[in-house]
């Protein structure tokens, strides 16, 4: 059990050294910062163990807290921190009572996929609040898998926080070529859809889910979209009215999956 007294100072080594994990991470680093009891103990249940828990010094004694660090194995590194210390390692305005750091899950491209599989990939999608939302967007809609190639790092605080813990559960790829991800995709047996504002046929006419066989859904970026170069098979528009141009990615996410499972 942690105590009050056990808090340690912004100036600790410790506590800077974790402030560097934090602040500083990298969109290749092997680790994923995950922040609040929920993450963590949702973590947990995905078989995924922190290497470091960090908690503020003001919730030490919460009961939650502790029957959360009771879980955890002896090799964790648990830390308590003065909340000015805390306020200084976790990326959130607001911090939740808990910090942590763990390995990502591993994933890869399916060599194979089934009959009713899907797989969203995301394709220069910028923003790490659209990113995580849908992952969290891919578990409710059972993706097998989220393809990511290029820009937000799906494993950023931000688009960990927007998943709601999707991302401990959804296998996650990150590609660095679009082309080789989609052939790869192909090669496995799904049929390429492409979110296109401007062209292609109406979401809702039957081309995301004809044939009914598995369907790589391509969203792209928020400024852009997905450039006409790009080998799909078929390229899905949603209809609007008025002068509206396109609808946030992660919102045409939603219809695209949803209409697959229709």
């Amino acid at each position: 059990m942690l105590s009050a007294p056990d808090a340690l100072g912004p100036r600790n080594q410790r506590v800077a050294r974790l402030r560097r994990l934090v602040r500083r991470r990298a969109p290749g680093d092997a680790t994923v910062v995950l922040e609040g009891l929920r993450a963590v103990s949702e973590a947990l249940a995905a078989g995924i163990e922190p290497s470091v828990v960090a908690v503020p010094e003001s919730a030490a004694g919460n009961a939650r807290v502790q029957e959360l660090l009771a879980r955890l194995g002896p090799g964790v590194e648990m830390m308590v921190l003065s909340d000015r210390a805390f306020d200084s390692v976790a990326p959130a305005v607001s911090p939740q009572p808990m910090l942590a750091l763990a390995g990502k899950p591993p994933a890869c491209l399916p060599e194979s996929v089934a009959a009713d599989d899907l797989v969203l990939v995301l394709v220069g999608v910028s923003d790490p609040g659209n990113v995580g939302t849908i992952i969290r967007l891919a578990e409710a809609g059972a993706a097998c898998c989220v393809v990511v190639v290029g820009g937000a790092d799906p494993w950023a605080p931000k688009a960990v926080r927007a998943s709601a813990g999707s991302s401990l559960r959804v296998p996650i790829v990150q590609a660095v070529d679009a082309r080789a991800a989609l052939g790869a995709l192909r090669a496995a047996g799904a049929r390429i859809v492409a979110a296109d504002p401007g062209e292609g046929e109406p979401y809702d006419s039957g081309v995301v889910a004809r044939g009914r066989g598995p369907v790589a859904l391509v969203l792209g970026s928020e400024s852009h979209g997905i450039e006409a170069s790009l080998p799909v098979d078929h390229r899905a528009r949603i209809p609007m009215a008025g002068d509206t141009e396109s609808l946030n990615v992660a919102m045409a996410a939603t219809l695209l999956v949803f209409e697959y499972r229709r």
